[in-house]
């Protein structure tokens, strides 16, 4: 009779320290995708703004809707402005308040974010 045999047991070693801490670490290969997007949200809003400046109320609600959309595109389309200027500078993935690093998640959800986590909320909060 033959005792079964047991598999190898080798001692666990501690977790390896993840090769990329920074969340940014990898964001430099996905610049060309996120610029892509940047632009095509560029465009999207330029068209939105112009769609909305043809466009005649009918009746006093209409035109504060109308109001209320344009405003929001050119926010949308400044915030997009500075997002392409932070890349141009080298500066786009940081936080423009605390220099924080931008996981590239979010950047991929929002190309535009200026803001990390901890002070998008801070600001919130304020607002």
């Amino acid at each position: 009779m033959h005792p079964e045999r047991l598999p190898d047991v080798r001692p666990s070693t501690p977790a390896e320290p993840t090769a990329n801490p920074d969340p940014t670490s990898d964001l430099h290969g996905h610049l060309p995708s996120l610029r892509v997007a940047l632009l095509q949200q560029r465009r999207f809003r330029i068209q939105q703004l112009a769609d909305l400046r043809a466009a005649l109320p009918v009746d006093a609600v209409q035109e504060e809707v109308s109001k209320t959309l344009r405003r929001g595109a050119r926010t949308a389309l400044a915030d997009i402005e500075a997002a392409l200027q932070r890349m141009d500078r080298g500066r786009y993935g940081r936080c423009v308040h605390c220099d924080a690093a931008i996981p590239l998640e979010r950047l991929e959800i929002l190309p535009a974010v200026a803001l990390c986590m901890a002070c998008q909320r801070a600001q919130d909060a304020v607002s």
